[in-house]
């Protein structure tokens, strides 16, 4: 075999091998299939309440520069938020959470998402942006891949509301707790396996 030969044979198996690695990527990225986020406010005189939403979307995958990194990001609609209180939601929305300031306000994003473990109980890490701050947080994850190719993630983390620069939230005389827990829950899709159904 001359030199020629050679060239084009190495460049045809590298051809090979990105496409190859580009389409294993392109099988491991997940796309969310309906998730439920649970924001559990403790009250300063005890007890608490809740808002929930579903309007969880996202495309999730690994990125292989770098080991337990997850590529993508998931996006909660802020304006979506519900407490079982519709004077509360508006204060909620509009007061706190400002949503009407566009960007960086009416979608909380997780990213740059660090796992130590893609199946079983794990911790992670995860940059959030939310009321146009960003910020670390940290908590528990919970990851079952089922046999259908669905994988379901539960994950819960704590975060403090004076750190991402919200007002001190108050409903007829009864304050927040600064601490509040956040509870994210979906299925996630292989996204060959969306694109397939479309």
């Amino acid at each position: 075999m001359n030199t020629a030969t050679c060239v084009r044979a190495a460049a045809v198996a590298s051809l090979v091998w990105s496409w190859s690695a580009t389409s294993a990527v392109a099988q491991d990225r997940l796309h969310v299939a309906g998730g439920d986020v649970t924001v559990v406010c403790p009250l300063t005189v005890g007890g608490s309440f809740e808002a929930r939403t579903k309007a969880l979307s996202g495309d999730v995958g690994p990125a292989p520069q770098q080991a337990g990194a997850i590529g993508g990001a998931l996006l909660v609609k802020l304006d979506t938020l519900e407490t079982g209180i519709g004077l509360r939601d508006h204060h909620m929305r509009d007061n706190y959470l400002e949503v009407g300031k566009g960007a960086g306000y009416d979608v909380a994003t997780i990213e740059n998402i660090q796992v130590d473990k893609t199946d079983g109980k794990g911790t992670f890490k995860a940059t959030l942006l939310l009321h146009g701050q960003k910020r670390q947080v940290a908590g528990t994850s919970i990851v079952h891949r089922r046999g259908d190719g669905t994988t379901h993630v539960d994950a819960e983390f704590p975060l403090k509301v004076s750190e991402f620069e919200i007002p001190k939230p108050t409903y007829l005389g009864v304050g927040v707790r600064d601490e509040i827990r956040v509870k994210v829950a979906f299925n996630a899709l292989p996204m060959s396996t969306t694109a397939s159904t479309r």
